[in-house]
Order: structure tokens, then C-alpha cells, then sequence
């Protein structure tokens, strides 16, 4: 799952507008940020191959200190702790927005629950691996995050007030172009000659543009 993720973001940021959205884009990548930059030192691993799901050549082999159900369980725990307890956060959060990143970070594991195949450890990477597998119907995959996307910012849209025309174009227009960068990753071919490592940093990066992006816009609604 990739901007499926987003839409836990959007979706949380409704429920509870005090939350930065871009804290929220964070918070629901958290584990893949910490996965990818595992993966470069062996400590967790993904292998490149080609069509190894119908929507992406990611083989995931070994991620049970950042995709374990239990390992998700205990990051979002430590979220909720930092915001409840660290003095720069705890200024600008309530609880409630300290629960919401939380549960930010805990969405990202039952997300990715629904597309990918049993790989995801339920414990350890010994223990019982789950996934329902929709990486493996390319059209499914594909309608699943975009509906999820398109329908979370709706929620945000309608739970928030726009300033000016940034506050009431600039967030649709960004979807449209998350959809589009979506659409290309999942359909651009085949690279042979990517590495792990470079494909690590260059969605390390991804990530990080849309977070930024969506720091800026949030700005224009409350």
C-alpha cells in the first residue's frame, strides 16, 4: 500500500483537526520509513523482482521490528508516549491528538493487511504471517487506494474551512497529482538495474516531499 496510507492521515485529521496533517503523513508512513531505512544494513530486506505482484516488484522477505503486528503495536504506543510526554509535542497536542497519531501509526499494519500477500508476522518473523493478498489483482489494488484516498479527503475537506483559493484548490489539485504519481509507479516498468539501496532512499525522499506538501497545505484550512 502506498498513498492508501494517506487516506488514515485524512480520515484521522477530520476526526480531530487539532492533529498537523503533516505530522499525520508521517506518523501513518512511520514504519515504512523505518523499514526502508533498515533494509540498506541487511537488518530488515526486500528483494527486486519483476510482476512479483500483479501492482508491484517489491518481494518483501524479512520486517518483523517494523511490519510485525506486534512491533506496530508497540511504535504506536511509543508515538502516543512521545506526545504525551515530550515538552515540544506535549505543548501543542492534546490527548486526544497524541491518540490520533497513535492510531496513525497503528493503521499502516491493517492497511497493508488488505493487499499484501501473507507476509506480514503476526510476532516474530517465525511466527504466524498474514495478508489478504489484493496485490495480486491489479485492478482491485488499484481501485482500492484510490477510492480510499479520494474518500478520506473528502472527510478532510468537509471537516475543515478553506482560506482563500490555496485552502480550496490546492489540497484537490495535490490529490489529483498524488492519484497521478501513484498511477505511474505502479505501471512505469520494470527497472533491472535499481538496487535495494536506491530504491530505498528514493522513497525515503517520496515520502518526504509529500509530508512537506502536506505541512504547506494544511496551513490554508482549519
Amino acid at each position: 500500500m502506498f498513498i492508501g496510507h494517506y487516506a488514515a492521515g485524512f480520515a484521522l485529521k477530520s476526526v480531530e483537526k487539532k492533529a498537523s496533517l503533516g505530522m499525520l503523513f508521517i506518523a501513518v508512513q512511520f514504519v515504512d520509513y523505518l523499514f526502508f531505512v533498515l533494509a540498506p544494513f541487511g537488518i530488515e530486506k526486500f528483494n527486486l523482482v519483476e510482476n512479483y505482484t500483479a501492482i508491484s516488484h517489491i518481494e518483501l522477505v524479512f520486517y518483523p521490528y517494523s511490519h510485525g503486528l506486534l512491533a506496530s503495536v508497540l511504535w504506536a504506543l511509543l508515538i502516543y508516549g512521545l506526545w504525551r510526554t515530550v515538552p515540544m509535542l506535549k505543548a501543542v497536542a492534546t490527548g486526544k491528538v497524541a491518540l490520533v497519531m497513535g492510531l496513525a501509526v497503528l493503521s499502516h499494519w491493517f492497511v497493508d493487511l488488505l493487499v499484501h500477500t501473507p507476509d506480514l508476522p503476526l510476532l516474530g518473523d517465525d511466527s504466524m504471517k498474514v495478508g489478504f493478498g489484493l496485490w495480486n489483482n491489479f485492478a482491485v489494488a488499484y481501485a482500492l487506494e484510490v477510492l480510499l484516498v479520494v474518500g478520506s479527503v473528502v472527510l478532510y475537506l468537509r471537516s475543515t474551512t478553506a482560506h482563500g483559493a490555496m485552502g480550496k484548490y490546492a489540497m484537490i489539485i495535490f490529490v489529483g497529482v498524488l492519484v497521478g504519481f501513484y498511477t505511474m509507479t505502479v505501471t512505469v516498468p520494470f527497472d533491472p538495474n535499481l538496487t535495494v539501496n536506491q530504491a530505498s532512499v528514493v522513497t525515503i525522499i517520496t515520502f518526504s516531499v509529500l509530508t512537506a506538501v502536506a505541512f504547506w497545505l494544511d496551513r490554508y484550512r482549519s
